[in-house]
């Protein structure tokens, strides 16, 4: 029992800090056409394999992890090690199964492409 008491005074009832990396907003352009929604999101430094892009209920998060393996040994340094976050509202009508992401050059291109039911169509008024 007093072994549980020393545990409790030792914790104070608080849990574990982790230390993370602080997330910074990635810079984003939007563009609608009447197919889908572009997202070019500015993630430079990230790659590939340490990009997240989930959608769920209706929200689209964007987790991009910095790579920190620079050549050589660094002189300065003008920036926190840090990751990119940024979620936004979705609206409805979206296909999930049709997103597409590509990265180059440091640009995440995100097509969100609309479902037939929400795109525009042309109506036929036929002779009466």
């Amino acid at each position: 029992m007093a072994n549980q008491t020393d545990l409790a005074h030792r914790s104070n009832g608080r849990i574990e800090a982790v230390q993370e990396r602080e997330p910074v907003v990635p810079v984003v352009d939007v563009y609608e056409s009447g197919d889908e929604l572009l997202l070019l999101v500015d993630v430079p430094g990230a790659t590939n394999e340490g990009i997240d892009v989930r959608l769920d209920k209706g929200q689209l998060t964007i987790l991009a992890k910095r790579r920190e393996d620079a050549p050589g040994s660094q002189l300065m340094a003008e920036y926190r090690p840090s990751d990119y976050l940024r979620v936004f509202s979705v609206p409805q009508g979206i296909d999930p199964s049709k997103i597409d992401a590509q990265l180059s050059s440091g640009v995440l291109r995100l097509r969100l492409p609309k479902s037939e039911s929400v795109k525009p169509r042309r109506i036929e008024v036929k002779q009466g």
